[in-house]
Protein backbone atom coordinates (compact mmCIF):
# COMPACT_ATOMS: atom_id res chain seq x y z
CA UNK A 1 0.00 0.00 0.00
CA UNK A 2 2.94 2.25 0.66
CA UNK A 3 3.63 2.25 -3.15
CA UNK A 4 0.56 3.92 -3.66
CA UNK A 5 0.09 7.35 -5.38
CA UNK A 6 -0.92 10.31 -2.58
CA UNK A 7 -4.10 10.68 -4.69
CA UNK A 8 -5.43 7.06 -3.84
CA UNK A 9 -4.38 6.75 -0.69
CA UNK A 10 -5.97 9.69 0.35
CA UNK A 11 -9.78 8.19 -1.57
CA UNK A 12 -9.14 4.53 0.44
CA UNK A 13 -9.34 5.91 3.72
CA UNK A 14 -12.95 6.27 2.88
CA UNK A 15 -13.09 2.29 2.39
CA UNK A 16 -13.36 1.31 5.98
CA UNK A 17 -12.22 2.37 9.51
CA UNK A 18 -8.64 -0.21 9.34
CA UNK A 19 -7.76 1.57 5.96
CA UNK A 20 -8.19 4.82 7.76
CA UNK A 21 -6.16 4.06 10.35
CA UNK A 22 -3.56 2.76 8.40
CA UNK A 23 -2.77 5.58 6.26
CA UNK A 24 -3.09 7.95 8.80
CA UNK A 25 -0.73 5.94 11.27
CA UNK A 26 2.41 8.58 11.70
CA UNK A 27 4.94 5.68 10.75
CA UNK A 28 3.31 4.74 7.55
CA UNK A 29 3.09 8.38 6.93
CA UNK A 30 6.87 8.50 6.82
CA UNK A 31 7.53 5.39 5.12
CA UNK A 32 5.76 6.43 2.40
CA UNK A 33 6.95 9.88 2.23
CA UNK A 34 10.23 8.41 2.13
CA UNK A 35 8.70 6.59 -0.98
CA UNK A 36 8.03 9.02 -2.68
CA UNK A 37 11.05 11.02 -2.22
CA UNK A 38 13.36 7.97 -3.22
CA UNK A 39 11.68 7.59 -6.65
CA UNK A 40 13.05 11.04 -7.60
CA UNK A 41 10.36 12.61 -9.19
CA UNK A 42 10.02 15.61 -7.20
CA UNK A 43 7.97 18.58 -9.11
CA UNK A 44 8.44 22.25 -9.29
CA UNK A 45 5.63 24.07 -8.05
CA UNK A 46 4.76 27.70 -8.85
CA UNK A 47 2.31 29.70 -7.15
CA UNK A 48 1.96 33.68 -8.25
CA UNK A 49 1.43 35.93 -6.18
CA UNK A 50 -1.66 36.23 -7.09
CA UNK A 51 -2.38 32.87 -6.99
CA UNK A 52 -6.30 33.46 -7.22
CA UNK A 53 -6.54 32.79 -10.83
CA UNK A 54 -3.72 30.18 -11.08
CA UNK A 55 -4.18 27.33 -7.97
CA UNK A 56 -5.91 24.28 -9.36
CA UNK A 57 -6.74 22.65 -5.94
CA UNK A 58 -9.65 24.20 -3.81
CA UNK A 59 -8.72 26.56 -0.68
CA UNK A 60 -10.74 28.04 2.30
CA UNK A 61 -12.44 30.75 1.56
CA UNK A 62 -10.24 32.40 4.38
CA UNK A 63 -6.70 32.62 2.49
CA UNK A 64 -9.25 33.56 -1.05
CA UNK A 65 -8.30 37.02 -0.54
CA UNK A 66 -4.69 36.36 0.36
CA UNK A 67 -1.20 37.18 -1.75
CA UNK A 68 1.02 34.63 0.29
CA UNK A 69 4.49 33.55 0.10
CA UNK A 70 6.27 30.54 0.30
CA UNK A 71 8.50 30.03 3.29
CA UNK A 72 9.18 26.68 2.13
CA UNK A 73 8.16 22.87 1.13
CA UNK A 74 8.78 19.76 3.21
CA UNK A 75 7.35 16.55 2.29
CA UNK A 76 4.76 17.60 0.88
CA UNK A 77 4.24 20.27 3.01
CA UNK A 78 3.90 24.22 2.41
CA UNK A 79 4.78 26.66 4.83
CA UNK A 80 3.33 30.05 3.69
CA UNK A 81 2.20 33.58 4.66
CA UNK A 82 0.49 36.61 4.11
CA UNK A 83 3.22 38.80 1.67
CA UNK A 84 0.92 41.88 3.15
CA UNK A 85 1.72 41.21 6.81
CA UNK A 86 4.81 38.75 6.31
CA UNK A 87 5.49 36.20 9.20
CA UNK A 88 2.99 37.70 11.47
CA UNK A 89 0.50 34.74 11.52
CA UNK A 90 1.92 31.42 9.78
CA UNK A 91 -0.18 28.70 7.91
CA UNK A 92 0.58 25.12 6.23
CA UNK A 93 -0.67 23.62 3.63
CA UNK A 94 -0.97 20.14 1.85
CA UNK A 95 -2.28 20.87 -1.54
CA UNK A 96 -2.40 16.82 -2.20
CA UNK A 97 -4.80 15.75 0.33
CA UNK A 98 -6.00 19.54 0.58
CA UNK A 99 -5.42 20.15 4.14
CA UNK A 100 -4.84 23.73 5.81
CA UNK A 101 -4.06 24.89 9.24
CA UNK A 102 -3.43 28.22 10.80
CA UNK A 103 -0.55 28.20 13.39
CA UNK A 104 -1.14 29.86 16.30
CA UNK A 105 0.78 33.04 17.19
CA UNK A 106 2.64 33.59 20.10
CA UNK A 107 2.61 35.64 22.34
CA UNK A 108 4.95 38.58 24.16
CA UNK A 109 4.47 40.76 27.09
CA UNK A 110 0.86 39.65 26.75
CA UNK A 111 0.45 40.61 23.35
CA UNK A 112 0.55 39.56 19.82
CA UNK A 113 3.88 40.55 18.05
CA UNK A 114 1.69 40.77 14.74
CA UNK A 115 0.07 43.56 16.73
CA UNK A 116 3.16 45.91 17.10
CA UNK A 117 4.37 47.93 14.29
CA UNK A 118 8.45 48.02 15.45
CA UNK A 119 8.64 44.21 14.74
CA UNK A 120 10.22 42.32 11.63
CA UNK A 121 10.27 38.56 10.91
CA UNK A 122 12.75 36.22 9.40
CA UNK A 123 11.08 32.79 8.68
CA UNK A 124 12.60 29.56 8.16
CA UNK A 125 10.83 25.65 7.71
CA UNK A 126 12.17 22.35 7.60
CA UNK A 127 11.42 18.64 8.92
CA UNK A 128 13.48 17.31 11.66
CA UNK A 129 13.45 13.70 11.21
CA UNK A 130 14.29 12.33 14.33
CA UNK A 131 11.23 13.44 16.23
CA UNK A 132 8.90 13.27 12.81
CA UNK A 133 8.45 17.09 13.14
CA UNK A 134 7.96 20.18 11.12
CA UNK A 135 9.57 23.14 12.38
CA UNK A 136 9.05 26.50 12.05
CA UNK A 137 11.48 29.39 13.04
CA UNK A 138 10.66 32.80 13.52
CA UNK A 139 13.57 35.10 14.09
CA UNK A 140 12.18 38.36 15.52
CA UNK A 141 13.94 41.77 15.30
CA UNK A 142 12.63 44.14 17.42
CA UNK A 143 13.41 48.07 17.21
CA UNK A 144 14.17 49.86 20.10
CA UNK A 145 14.11 53.82 20.30
CA UNK A 146 17.81 54.12 19.75
CA UNK A 147 17.75 52.80 16.62
CA UNK A 148 19.28 49.55 17.76
CA UNK A 149 17.22 46.61 17.25
CA UNK A 150 16.68 43.22 19.69
CA UNK A 151 16.06 39.84 19.08
CA UNK A 152 14.14 37.00 20.31
CA UNK A 153 14.07 33.52 18.54
CA UNK A 154 11.15 31.40 18.36
CA UNK A 155 10.60 27.30 17.20
CA UNK A 156 7.40 26.13 16.34
CA UNK A 157 6.64 22.65 16.39
CA UNK A 158 3.77 21.04 14.76
CA UNK A 159 3.81 18.16 16.88
CA UNK A 160 3.18 20.12 19.60
CA UNK A 161 1.30 22.82 17.83
CA UNK A 162 3.20 25.25 19.87
CA UNK A 163 5.70 27.92 20.23
CA UNK A 164 9.21 27.93 22.67
CA UNK A 165 11.55 30.14 22.96
CA UNK A 166 15.21 29.65 22.05
CA UNK A 167 17.67 31.58 24.20
CA UNK A 168 20.58 32.73 22.20
CA UNK A 169 23.53 34.59 23.75
CA UNK A 170 24.43 38.07 21.81
CA UNK A 171 23.02 36.95 18.91
CA UNK A 172 25.61 38.33 16.36
CA UNK A 173 23.55 38.73 12.85
CA UNK A 174 21.78 41.08 11.32
CA UNK A 175 20.37 42.32 7.77
CA UNK A 176 18.64 38.61 8.00
CA UNK A 177 17.06 36.99 4.69
CA UNK A 178 13.22 37.09 4.91
CA UNK A 179 13.03 33.58 4.16
CA UNK A 180 15.44 30.72 4.06
CA UNK A 181 16.43 28.93 1.50
CA UNK A 182 18.59 25.98 1.96
CA UNK A 183 17.80 23.54 4.89
CA UNK A 184 20.24 20.09 4.86
CA UNK A 185 21.96 18.05 7.34
CA UNK A 186 18.88 19.00 10.06
CA UNK A 187 19.45 22.70 9.27
CA UNK A 188 17.87 25.65 8.10
CA UNK A 189 20.13 28.35 6.44
CA UNK A 190 20.17 31.86 5.44
CA UNK A 191 22.24 34.71 4.11
CA UNK A 192 23.39 37.54 6.47
CA UNK A 193 26.07 39.58 7.73
CA UNK A 194 27.83 39.10 10.95
CA UNK A 195 28.49 41.81 13.11
CA UNK A 196 32.58 42.97 13.60
CA UNK A 197 32.10 46.31 15.08
CA UNK A 198 30.62 48.59 12.47
CA UNK A 199 31.27 46.59 9.34
CA UNK A 200 28.68 43.86 8.47
CA UNK A 201 30.65 40.47 7.00
CA UNK A 202 28.51 37.89 4.40
CA UNK A 203 28.22 34.36 5.91
CA UNK A 204 25.92 31.86 6.14
CA UNK A 205 23.59 31.36 9.33
CA UNK A 206 22.84 27.66 10.17
CA UNK A 207 19.98 26.68 13.28
CA UNK A 208 20.47 23.07 13.83
CA UNK A 209 17.06 21.85 14.56
CA UNK A 210 17.96 19.10 16.65
CA UNK A 211 20.91 20.83 18.61
CA UNK A 212 18.39 23.96 19.05
CA UNK A 213 21.66 26.09 18.23
CA UNK A 214 23.39 28.24 15.89
CA UNK A 215 25.81 28.39 13.60
CA UNK A 216 28.01 30.40 10.97
CA UNK A 217 29.07 29.05 7.64
CA UNK A 218 32.00 30.95 6.26
CA UNK A 219 31.78 32.02 2.46
CA UNK A 220 34.00 31.23 -0.41
CA UNK A 221 37.01 33.66 -1.00
CA UNK A 222 35.11 34.83 -4.11
CA UNK A 223 36.66 38.74 -4.39
CA UNK A 224 38.54 38.03 -7.84
CA UNK A 225 35.33 37.05 -9.40
CA UNK A 226 34.60 40.68 -9.48
CA UNK A 227 33.44 43.77 -7.06
CA UNK A 228 29.80 44.47 -6.60
CA UNK A 229 28.69 41.01 -6.30
CA UNK A 230 25.27 39.08 -5.52
CA UNK A 231 25.11 36.34 -3.61
CA UNK A 232 22.45 33.69 -4.05
CA UNK A 233 22.66 30.20 -1.69
CA UNK A 234 20.91 26.83 -2.12
CA UNK A 235 21.52 22.93 -2.38
CA UNK A 236 23.21 21.74 -5.59
CA UNK A 237 23.79 17.65 -6.19
CA UNK A 238 23.09 17.61 -2.63
CA UNK A 239 25.82 20.01 -1.43
CA UNK A 240 25.88 23.46 -0.22
CA UNK A 241 26.31 25.78 -2.96
CA UNK A 242 26.68 29.79 -3.59
CA UNK A 243 26.03 31.48 -7.16
CA UNK A 244 27.59 34.47 -7.57
CA UNK A 245 26.76 37.51 -10.13
CA UNK A 246 26.70 40.99 -10.88
CA UNK A 247 22.92 41.73 -10.27
CA UNK A 248 21.42 43.87 -13.72
CA UNK A 249 20.43 47.20 -13.37
CA UNK A 250 19.38 47.32 -17.04
CA UNK A 251 21.99 49.45 -18.12
CA UNK A 252 25.28 47.48 -17.77
CA UNK A 253 25.60 43.60 -17.69
CA UNK A 254 28.49 41.32 -16.74
CA UNK A 255 27.66 38.13 -18.53
CA UNK A 256 30.34 35.71 -16.18
CA UNK A 257 28.57 33.84 -13.02
CA UNK A 258 30.15 32.06 -11.00
CA UNK A 259 28.82 28.61 -9.02
CA UNK A 260 30.62 27.98 -5.50
CA UNK A 261 30.03 24.28 -4.01
CA UNK A 262 31.37 23.60 -0.31
CA UNK A 263 32.67 19.95 -0.98
CA UNK A 264 32.61 19.36 2.93
CA UNK A 265 29.78 20.57 5.12
CA UNK A 266 31.37 23.13 7.33
CA UNK A 267 34.65 23.11 6.28
CA UNK A 268 35.28 26.74 4.87
CA UNK A 269 38.70 25.68 2.75
CA UNK A 270 36.40 22.78 0.48
CA UNK A 271 34.46 25.71 -1.12
CA UNK A 272 35.07 25.04 -5.06
CA UNK A 273 34.44 27.00 -7.78
CA UNK A 274 32.80 24.56 -9.77
CA UNK A 275 31.52 26.25 -13.00
CA UNK A 276 31.94 30.17 -14.55
CA UNK A 277 28.53 30.36 -16.39
CA UNK A 278 28.51 33.15 -19.50
CA UNK A 279 25.21 34.63 -19.09
CA UNK A 280 23.72 36.11 -21.77
CA UNK A 281 20.30 36.87 -19.97
CA UNK A 282 20.79 39.51 -16.99
CA UNK A 283 20.03 37.87 -13.73
CA UNK A 284 17.95 40.21 -11.70
CA UNK A 285 16.81 37.09 -8.99
CA UNK A 286 18.01 34.05 -8.58
CA UNK A 287 14.92 31.67 -7.87
CA UNK A 288 16.71 27.82 -7.10
CA UNK A 289 18.78 24.97 -8.27
CA UNK A 290 16.69 22.46 -9.61
CA UNK A 291 17.83 18.33 -9.06
CA UNK A 292 19.25 18.31 -13.13
CA UNK A 293 22.05 20.73 -12.47
CA UNK A 294 20.49 23.67 -13.47
CA UNK A 295 19.67 27.03 -11.71
CA UNK A 296 16.23 29.07 -12.38
CA UNK A 297 16.48 33.16 -12.48
CA UNK A 298 14.27 35.89 -13.22
CA UNK A 299 15.95 38.07 -16.29
CA UNK A 300 16.05 41.69 -17.25
CA UNK A 301 13.13 41.06 -19.18
CA UNK A 302 10.83 39.49 -16.51
CA UNK A 303 11.25 36.06 -17.82
CA UNK A 304 12.31 32.93 -15.95
CA UNK A 305 15.36 31.39 -17.38
CA UNK A 306 16.48 28.42 -16.53
CA UNK A 307 20.19 27.62 -17.11
CA UNK A 308 22.18 24.20 -17.37
CA UNK A 309 25.32 24.66 -15.08
CA UNK A 310 27.57 22.26 -17.23
CA UNK A 311 26.49 23.28 -20.28
CA UNK A 312 25.43 26.54 -19.88
CA UNK A 313 22.38 25.86 -21.99
CA UNK A 314 19.38 28.26 -21.65
CA UNK A 315 15.71 27.40 -21.89
CA UNK A 316 12.93 29.21 -20.63
CA UNK A 317 9.81 28.56 -18.54
CA UNK A 318 6.54 30.20 -19.87
CA UNK A 319 4.67 31.49 -16.69
CA UNK A 320 1.76 33.65 -17.37
CA UNK A 321 1.23 36.52 -14.65
CA UNK A 322 3.61 35.81 -12.59
CA UNK A 323 4.42 38.63 -10.35
CA UNK A 324 6.19 37.72 -7.49
CA UNK A 325 7.53 34.07 -8.46
CA UNK A 326 6.90 31.47 -5.74
CA UNK A 327 8.91 28.22 -6.13
CA UNK A 328 9.64 25.58 -4.39
CA UNK A 329 10.59 21.65 -4.90
CA UNK A 330 7.40 19.63 -4.36
CA UNK A 331 6.01 15.63 -3.68
CA UNK A 332 2.98 14.74 -2.17
CA UNK A 333 2.37 13.25 1.01
CA UNK A 334 -0.02 12.19 3.36
CA UNK A 335 1.05 14.52 6.16
CA UNK A 336 -2.69 15.24 7.91
CA UNK A 337 -1.42 19.09 9.43
CA UNK A 338 -4.27 17.91 12.37
CA UNK A 339 -3.79 19.65 15.77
Amino acid sequence: MSMLPVEALAKFQCVCKAWKNIIRDPKFVEKHSKIQAAKGKDYLLYVPLDRTSALEFEIPSEFRDMSFIIIGSCNGVLCFTDANSFGSTVYFCNPSIRKYRTVINPMFDGVELSSRGDVDFALGFGYYEQTNDYLIIRIVILSEEEGEATNKIEVYSMLANSWKNIEVDHFQWERIELKSEVVMRDSVHWKTDHRDGDEGIPVILAYHMGEEVFRQVGLPNYKADGEDLVEHIGVYTGNLAMFVFHQSDHFSWHKNCHLWVMNEYGVVSSWTKLYTLVIDAEVVTPIMFTNNDEIIFEDGECDLTVCHCESNAISYLRVEDQGYPNFVTYNGSLVMLED
